[in-house]
């Protein structure tokens, strides 16, 4: 069977074709899926790139914060007590007659080498600029010192400014 020009051209095509279907589908579209597979992997060491310097400047923060806190801890002396703090405190803004009661906060034990310690202070008949005074003295004296709840409620004794506080210190020391 003698093929004429036509028909030669044809099946030279049609075999172009097909080897070129074939080159497609083993080399071209395989290349193609793992082009795109190592895109999809270098965007997503991209994030976890910047994911991880957003936990390198956390724990650097962490650190320093860790730093200053021992620094703070060791400047105030292992004779600290929150008690006799508070208790300076407030002869020194002229409330220590308004104590009403003071008592320890009991916290679960904790781990690691701070304990929590805590103080709760209710104080009657109090002025604003007394209240003021007090709380300014207790959070910025640099002992780490911070008052984590408060509750001022308006006396029904006394004058009708009168305040009274219940307010809770809390601090942390060494184990």
């Amino acid at each position: 069977m003698k093929l004429d020009r036509n028909k030669i051209t044809y099946l030279f095509f049609g075999g172009l074709f097909l080897v070129a279907l074939l080159f497609y589908f083993v080399v071209i579209s395989p290349g193609l899926s793992k082009q795109k597979a190592v895109e999809r992997s270098i965007a997503k060491r991209k994030a976890d790139l910047v994911k991880i310097g957003e936990h390198i400047r956390s724990w650097e923060s962490f650190k320093k914060a860790r730093s200053e806190v021992e620094e703070a801890l060791k400047s105030r002396g292992d004779r600290f007590s929150l008690l006799s703090f508070l208790e300076g405190v407030t002869r020194e803004v002229g409330i220590d007659k308004n104590i009403e009661y003071i008592k320890p906060v009991t916290f679960p034990p904790s781990e690691g080498p701070f304990r929590p310690e805590g103080i709760e202070l209710s104080l009657a008949n109090m002025g604003m600029e007394q209240l003021v005074n007090f709380l300014y003295k207790v959070e910025h004296t640099g002992n780490l010192l911070y008052v984590k709840r408060i509750k001022i409620v308006k006396s029904t004794r006394g004058t009708s400014s009168a305040l009274k506080v219940t307010l809770q210190v809390n601090t942390y020391t060494r184990i």
